[in-house]
């Protein structure tokens, strides 16, 4: 489900700030990391764009059933049926068949790996490949990658590889001010533009909004 009134080239990333932040949205042909801490509030933001744009949903950490379900939920009442595919994968089976899951996306769609984990720790010249196949499939089709990057202690594997391969970064950071959870998300890296931050964001009924964030 495209939105109309974002630019040619570009999917909205169900967030109007963000949208506006990033030019109209995520150049076609991108790859996005979102990075976050894995009890923070991040999986909106994947259900947002996923919700704004025809969706190949990889995965690799939560049953298919489950993700549906939760994408269904955070969908704004009144919005169209989500024309999401949903499918549970195997991080190494993705990685040693790279385009079983990457194959025959639609043009203009959004690709979501979530989380990256399991990939990242595979063989290192493996996950190469598959980055480099993510990336010839984006361009091909005209789509987004959308990776979800939780962080760990210690760090990830081949985290740096995702990190240095993504066009953006979305960086997600929550705190706890007056017994109120705060989530923040500075764009931290944009490839060919302006890094910008911070905004935050609100989960509600009607999805994921953001204001101008304040220090």
């Amino acid at each position: 489900m495209s939105d109309d009134a974002t630019p040619s080239g570009r999917l909205s990333t169900g967030v109007d700030l963000l949208d506006s932040g990033l030019g109209g949205g995520v150049p076609a042909g991108s790859l996005v990391a979102v990075s976050a801490l894995p009890r923070a509030q991040s999986e909106p933001l994947l259900y947002a764009m996923a919700a704004a744009n025809s969706t190949r949903y990889l995965s690799a950490l939560r049953p298919a059933e489950e993700v549906a379900d939760a994408l269904t939920t955070a969908v704004p009442m009144g919005k169209a049926a989500l024309d999401v595919d949903v499918r549970t994968v195997d991080g190494d089976d993705v990685l040693g068949s790279p385009e079983e899951f990457l194959g025959g996306l639609d043009a203009g769609s959004l690709l979501v790996v979530d989380p990256t984990t399991e990939l990242e720790q595979g063989d290192r010249h493996r996950y190469s490949e598959f980055l480099d196949t993510c990336k010839r499939a984006l361009r091909m089709t005209d789509s987004v990658g959308l990776f979800h990057c939780h962080e760990n202690t210690p760090s990830v594997l081949r985290r740096d590889m995702t990190l240095a391969r993504a066009d953006q970064v979305w960086d997600v950071r929550m705190d706890v001010v007056d017994r109120s959870v705060k989530t923040c998300l500075a764009v931290t890296k944009v490839r060919g533009g302006t890094p910008f931050g911070l905004v935050e964001l609100t989960f509600d009924e009607g999805g994921v909004t953001a204001t101008v964030g304040r220090d």
